[in-house]
């Protein structure tokens, strides 16, 4: 009789769970990169993750039948593979779940809804449309060396999900949007090729560390056959308080508000050859901020098992001084399989492309890394 119960819990729990799936997914990226700096004392030797981001995925799904899911993601990036900290986390600084992860609600005729701490809609334009080859690494026009915006961002070291806003000139390269904490966002089904997205996080208009920007976050995509084109914008609000702690913003006045958008495209014009390019904006109400405009165009050439890639992208800034800044990526795969490459990247960045370096400010870099990764 026991064996029996046992033998009927067992199925029943089978059955209660037969539908849900949890995956483990993934990259890992280790290459070895030099910095070679107008001001000398900023060259650098390191190894680290140089084309894309090292992260772990963990995700859960469950089919609540009648097209109904439910399910979450969770995902840690980290720049060294020496464990993961724990104890006092600030800003998603480098512990678990410190990149993108969230909860779903999703219908097959109606859409998902999200939860939690999600990708921006620009980011995702920015690295899988306008240059899908580069990622956010050596020879992107979205990494944390150089970047297409001006203003507010999340996308600094120790502040992810934080709105934060450094300020622009010849030793800062603009700012990322990444992803927003708090944030409620919607995805519509695919409609032959169309989707949209819409996004907000609100704003906590206090004093001290609970204190945090707003952001309204939207895309409307086609994608269909060799084109794909995508319209992404994220708008950062400020509330009637002016922040206090550097872990909230680091300079934003009171009231202010500051939108980033982009219009990218890529087109696969042969099998072996796909052209992409992208045109943004930076607009904000607060003066110190200057608004700006950019482009990038670029190409990713297939040959047998190498890939070869190539952008150039530049800035104009309506700043007084006018830091405009420019940059040009190069890249070269050699595909070991479908998911394992050897790499080779290189860039070349200017953050004030009409002005005159100096010493300290060390506007000039070039960066160029070897290196391997895995996808899983």
């Amino acid at each position: 009789m026991k064996k029996t119960l046992i033998a009927i819990a067992a199925l029943a729990a089978t059955g209660a769970f037969a539908q849900s799936t949890v995956t483990i997914d993934g990259y890992f990226d280790r290459g070895y990169v030099t910095t070679n700096n107008s001001n000398n004392t900023k060259d650098t030797k390191a190894v680290g993750s140089n084309a894309g981001t090292t992260t772990i995925g963990i995700k859960v799904s469950e089919d609540l039948g009648a097209g109904l899911k439910m399910g979450l993601s969770v995902n840690t990036d980290w720049a060294d593979l020496g464990g993961l900290a724990q104890g006092t986390v600030v800003a998603q600084s480098g512990a678990f779940a410190n990149s993108q992860s969230f909860a779903e609600l999703s219908d097959a005729k109606m859409g998902t809804l999200r939860l939690g701490t999600i990708n921006n809609e620009i980011l995702t334009a920015a690295v899988g449309v306008a240059a899908p080859a580069f990622s956010t690494g050596v020879g992107s026009a979205y990494s944390s060396s150089w970047s297409t915006f001006n203003g507010y961002g999340t996308g600094s070291t120790g502040l992810g999900g934080i709105v934060n806003a450094p300020t622009v000139g010849a030793t800062n390269a603009g700012v990322r949007g990444i992803r927003q904490a708090n944030t409620i966002k919607y995805v519509s089904p695919n409609f032959s090729g169309l989707t949209f997205a819409y996004g907000f996080a609100p704003k906590n208009d206090v004093s001290g560390t609970g204190y945090t920007v707003g952001a309204t976050d939207m895309s409307i995509g086609y994608a269909n056959g060799p084109l794909n084109v995508t319209y992404a914008s994220i708008k950062y609000e400020v509330g009637s308080v002016t922040p206090t702690s550097a872990t909230a913003t680091a300079t934003a006045a009171a009231g202010a508000n500051n939108t980033h958008s982009l219009l990218a495209a890529s087109y696969q014009v042969m099998p072996a050859l796909k052209l992409h390019a992208g045109f943004g904006a930076s607009k904000a109400s607060d003066t110190a901020i200057a608004n700006s405009t950019s482009s990038q165009f670029g190409v990713t050439y297939v040959v047998g098992q190498f890939n070869i890639l190539a952008q150039v992208a530049k800035v104009s800034d309506k700043n007084t001084v006018n830091y405009d800044r420019s940059m040009t990526g190069l890249g070269v795969d050699y595909n070991l399989s479908k998911t394992a490459r050897v790499y080779a990247r290189y860039d070349n960045l200017n953050l004030y492309s009409n002005g005159t370096d100096s010493a300290t400010g060390g506007s000039l870099i070039k960066r160029m890394a070897v290196g391997v990764s895995k996808s899983f």
